[in-house]
């Protein structure tokens, strides 16, 4: 189970085939896998010959696409369970209300954004689901942001490992430098909502 977390594994032992279905999983069905990464692991691995770069951003693009399809068809099939007494209370109508407003008003940002947040990009396009986010507008920017993702992260670990060379043999500290950096906008967000002050009803 661990090896899960072991980009150098991942990518030597299962190739393009572990890359696109550790993506695919991450996109919106399961968060607990590496995302941001791997992409930057692969483009690091890239720039050594390893990996082609021309292959593996294609294979990420299309992984992400498709991840984040199954995750909207997750949502809309969750809604569905609304009939049964058992999730009447997980989603309310008024929640679902909400839900359709901020994806009303904050969509577009919302799909395209989410992809370059860990746990968020899992969740965003199953809660568009829930909500019945227009279709086609989820599909023009599911696909920009996934393009965008695919592109931005791999190509940054790529050009990084061609400017210094020999930083693949520090794939596990980058890795958690990755990570810790993917997570500091949440966290900004987080600490930003608990600092503002709380409007009190009379």
């Amino acid at each position: 189970m661990l090896e899960l977390f072991d980009i150098s594994h991942i990518i030597l032992h299962y190739g393009h085939i572990g890359i696109f279905l550790i993506v695919f999983l991450e996109s919106g069905i399961f968060f607990a896998l590496p995302g941001d990464s791997l992409l930057f692991s692969a483009g690091l691995l890239a720039s050594t010959g390893i990996l082609s770069i021309h292959t593996i951003i294609p294979i990420i693009f299309v992984a992400t696409f498709l991840g984040a399809l199954v995750g909207y068809e997750i949502g809309v099939h969750l809604e569905k369970l609304r009939k049964y007494s058992l999730f009447q209370k997980m989603f309310k109508k008024e929640y679902l209300d909400k839900g359709h407003k901020f994806f009303d008003n904050y969509g577009k940002v919302t799909i395209i954004f989410s992809r370059f947040i860990p746990i968020i990009r899992t969740f965003a396009p199953i809660v568009a689901g829930i909500v019945r986010m227009d279709y086609f507008a989820f599909l023009r920017y599911t696909f920009l942001g996934s393009l965008l993702w695919a592109f931005v992260v791999t190509l940054a670990g790529f050009f990084l490992g061609r400017i210094i060379p020999g930083l693949e043999d520090y794939v596990t500290p980058l890795m958690l430098l990755v990570v810790l950096l993917s997570l500091l906008p949440g966290a900004f967000h987080l600490l930003k909502k608990k600092a503002e002050p709380k409007v009190t009803s009379e």
